[in-house]
């Protein structure tokens, strides 16, 4: 092992950091959500109404706690795969939790308190997916940094399933940067796509794609 190598960065405690800034985060997203008290100026509405006229914050709450928990999930999937890191990934890695995972608060609280108000949720409809667009730039950037141009990965990690990763991690920012642009026109079809995007995560469509990848190669050959 080279003097470079004993110095580089443990993944242990990258991934520990990690994980504390994805419980920060999403632990903050929840303060968007308004607790109505007796004392409140508008009490007297009632509190089911209260309740109930928040509903756009809830279905912000949701999506980002969603969004934010399939990036946990792959963030740790993808450190899974590498054998070793170095300082350029370690800062890679603190750009994107900076803009894809402790910045989401904001973004989430925002598109809560407007989306339905004919004047603004356009704004905030986009200012949801930039910050979502860019969080995925900065995730797959992170992730073709370590797989193929520092060549971190475990020798474990055959082509195939490297290329399964980079199959399904690929084209979410590009998703969301069309969404995005939707939300120019229609900010209610775009916040609808943002959560397709999000539940079409949760499958585990790296296994799948690798499956299908090692199939289609079998056939090849054969």
């Amino acid at each position: 092992m080279s003097a470079l190598e004993k110095d580089d960065p443990s993944l242990g405690r990258i991934g520990a950091f990690s994980d504390g800034v994805f419980a920060f985060a999403i632990t903050l997203m929840v303060l968007a959500i308004r607790i109505p008290h007796p004392t409140d100026a508008d009490a007297t509405q009632g509190l089911l109404a209260l309740l109930t006229q928040q509903w756009r914050s809830y279905l912000a709450y949701a999506l980002s706690f969603m969004l934010i928990g399939i990036n946990w999930t792959n963030h740790r999937m993808m450190f899974s795969t590498f054998a070793r890191a170095d300082h350029t990934l370690v800062w890679l890695n603190l750009l994107y939790l900076m803009v894809g995972v402790a910045f989401m608060p904001i973004p989430t609280a925002v598109l809560g308190a407007w989306l339905g108000d004919p004047k603004n949720q356009v704004v905030a409809a986009v200012f949801y997916g930039a910050a979502t667009t860019f969080a995925g730039l900065t995730y797959f950037l992170l992730w073709w940094y370590g797989a193929y141009v520092a060549k971190l990965t475990s020798p474990a990690l055959t082509a195939a399933k490297r290329q399964a990763h980079t199959l399904v991690w690929a084209p979410a920012p590009l998703v969301a940067l069309a969404l995005t642009v939707v939300a120019f026109a229609n900010p209610g079809l775009a916040v609808a796509g943002y959560m397709i995007f999000v539940f079409a995560y949760v499958l585990p469509l790296p296994r799948l794609l690798a499956m299908v990848w090692r199939r289609s190669s079998r056939r090849r050959k054969g």
